[in-house]
C-alpha cells in the first residue's frame, strides 16, 4: 500500500514491467447499496471510498462523501502517459471509477500496434508498454480508494483486432468498438470495418469488456445536432444486434448516449423525450451517459450548467455509466483541473438528486410522449428505408447517415463514402476451404474439425495467449 500523500513514482512503475500481469480480465459495475451515511440515508448510492476527496461543503457535514450507484467517467487525454497516471490517481480520489484514456489523433490509420511510450497530441498513442503500466498503476490506486477501476481505450481503426488482442491480454477493462464510427468518421473502407469487428467483437467478448458503442459521434458532427436522434436510433440498433449476435454478453452492451440540445435551446423538452425512446427501444442493454460538447464556447461555467441538467436526464432515466466530458472538452485544452471539477459535478448534482424518481412519474398523456413516439417512428422509418435501399452499405453511399434534416427530411449534407473507397479498400480476403488459426476467440469459419476439436483450437499449440502468458509478451 502506497503512502496516500506520496507521488507514484513512474521510473519504479517501469521496474520489472515485463513480468506485470494483470489482476483479472473484464468489467466491474458498482453495487447498489442503499445505506445510511453521516446523518442522512441514501437510496441510489454504492458503497464509500477508503480514501477519498469529498466535496468542499463536505466540511460541514462530517466529510462524508456517499458515491453514486452509477460508474463514474473520467476521460485522459494529456498526450503523455506518464502525467496521465497522476491524473487517474487524483480522479479516482474524486470518484471515478471508469478510466477512459483517449487515443492520439490519427492512430486509426496506423496499421498496426506502436511500440513505447511515445507522446501524443489531444491524446496518447496506445501501446503495450503504455497500457501495461497504467493497468498496473491502477491496481495500486484501486488499492488506495479500495475500489476496483475500469481501463478503457478504442478497440477501432485500421489495427483494431490486434488492439482487441492487446487488451485481452494487457486486462484491459472496457472499450469503443462500433465500426460505424470507422466508416463515418475515419473513412475507413466499410467491408474492412465491419470484418475487423467482427473479429473484434468476439475477442472483446471473450475478455468480458464493456463495450461502447459510437453513435454519439453523429450528434456531435451533424450541424443540427437536435435533428439526428432517429439516425442514433438506427446507429445504436446496428452496432448493439451486430455485437449481440457475436456474443457479447448483453449487460455489457453499452449505448454511448449524449443529448443532443443544450441551451439556450429549450434542453429537457427536447432532449427527455429522445431519452425515454431511446431507453425504451433498448432496455436489454447499458446506457453511458455522456456530457454535450457540440454546443460549448469558451466559456465553462456556461458548459457546467448544461452538464447538470445533462445529469438531471441521466437521473430522470438512468445511465448505468456517466461520463464526465470536462467543460473545456469543446475547446480541446486538457486542463485536468476540469477533470476534477467534472467529476465533483457529477457527484454533486447525481448525489443531490438521490431518490428523485421516488417522487415523480411521467405523464404519459402528455406532449413528452408524442414526442418520444415520433422519434421512434421516424427511426422505424429510416431503418426500413435504409433495407430497402439495399442495406447499410448502400445507404451510406448515398449520404443518409449524419444528414442534419430531421428524417425523413435531408440537407443532402450527410457523410458519404464508397462501398469500394477508404482506407484499407480490397484488403478482405475469402478463407481458404481448408483454413484453420489455432488462436482463441476467432471469429467466422475455422475449420477445427479436421484436427478432432470441438471447441478451442489454441489447445493445438498448448494454448495462445489468452490462456497462456508467453515470454514474448514484453
Amino acid at each position: 500500500m502506497m503512502n496516500w500523500n506520496k507521488k507514484l513514482d513512474i521510473k519504479s512503475l517501469l521496474e520489472d514491467l515485463e513480468n506485470y500481469q494483470p489482476r483479472r480480465r473484464g468489467w466491474v459495475w458498482r453495487k447498489h447499496h442503499p445505506q445510511k451515511i453521516g446523518p442522512f440515508f441514501y437510496e441510489d448510492v454504492s458503497d464509500s471510498l477508503k480514501r477519498y476527496v469529498a466535496l468542499p461543503s463536505a466540511r460541514h457535514l462530517g466529510n462524508i462523501d456517499p458515491q453514486p450507484a452509477t460508474t463514474i467517467t473520467t476521460e485522459i487525454a494529456s498526450g503523455r502517459f506518464e502525467d496521465d497516471i497522476r491524473r487517474m490517481r487524483m480522479a479516482a480520489y474524486h470518484g471515478a471509477d471508469h478510466v477512459m484514456v483517449i487515443r492520439t489523433a490519427g492512430q486509426s490509420h496506423m496499421d498496426g500496434l506502436l511500440e513505447g511510450t511515445p507522446q501524443g497530441v489531444g491524446g496518447v498513442p496506445i501501446t503495450r508498454k503504455q497500457v501495461r503500466a497504467q493497468r498496473k498503476a491502477l491496481d495500486i490506486i484501486e488499492d488506495e480508494v479500495g475500489r476496483p477501476i475500469n481501463y478503457h481505450s478504442y478497440v477501432s481503426g485500421v489495427a483494431g483486432p490486434e488492439i482487441a488482442v492487446m487488451f485481452t491480454e494487457e486486462g484491459v477493462n472496457g472499450a469503443h468498438q462500433d465500426p460505424q464510427y470507422n466508416v463515418l468518421y475515419r473513412n475507413i473502407n466499410m467491408i474492412r470495418s465491419f470484418v475487423d469487428a467482427a473479429e473484434s467483437k468476439k475477442i472483446m467478448a471473450y475478455g468480458k469488456m464493456a463495450q461502447i458503442d459510437g453513435a454519439h459521434n453523429a450528434n456531435a458532427t451533424a450541424r443540427d445536432a437536435w435533428k439526428v436522434m432517429p439516425e442514433l436510433l438506427v446507429q445504436h440498433g446496428i452496432n448493439s444486434r451486430f455485437s449481440e449476435r457475436i456474443g457479447i454478453s448483453p449487460d455489457l452492451i453499452c449505448l454511448s448516449t449524449v443529448p443532443p440540445a443544450a441551451p439556450p435551446s429549450p434542453d429537457i423538452k427536447i432532449n427527455l423525450p429522445y431519452a425515454i425512446a431511446l431507453r425504451e427501444f433498448f432496455s436489454a442493454y447499458k446506457m453511458r451517459a455522456q456530457m454535450n460538447t457540440k454546443y460549448m464556447d469558451s466559456s465553462t461555467r456556461e458548459a457546467t450548467v448544461t452538464h447538470v441538467l445533462n445529469l438531471l436526464i441521466s437521473k430522470l432515466t438512468s445511465a448505468d455509466i456517466q461520463s464526465t466530458i470536462t467543460p473545456d472538452e469543446g475547446r480541446n485544452v486538457p486542463w485536468h483541473m476540469y477533470n476534477i471539477e467534472a467529476l465533483d459535478t457529477a457527484k454533486q448534482a447525481m448525489i443531490g438528486l438521490d431518490g428523485l424518481m421516488e417522487m415523480l412519474e411521467f405523464k404519459t398523456d402528455s406532449q413528452l410522449f408524442e414526442t418520444k413516439r415520433e422519434i421512434q417512428e421516424r427511426a422505424v422509418l429510416m431503418l426500413v428505408e435504409i433495407i430497402e435501399l439495399g442495406g447499410y452499405f448502400t445507404a451510406v453511399e448515398a449520404g443518409m447517415f449524419v444528414d442534419s434534416g430531421l428524417y425523413p427530411e435531408r440537407s443532402g449534407d450527410g457523410i458519404a463514402r464508397k462501398i469500394e473507397g477508404g482506407i484499407g479498400a480490397q484488403t478482405t480476403y475469402p478463407r481458404h476451404q481448408d483454413y484453420m488459426a489455432p488462436v482463441t476467440a476467432h471469429y467466422g469459419y475455422n475449420n477445427i474439425e479436421q484436427y478432432g476439436l470441438k471447441e478451442n483450437p489454441s489447445e493445438l499449440i498448448g494454448g495462445s495467449t489468452f490462456e497462456v502468458r508467453k515470454d514474448s509478451i514484453c
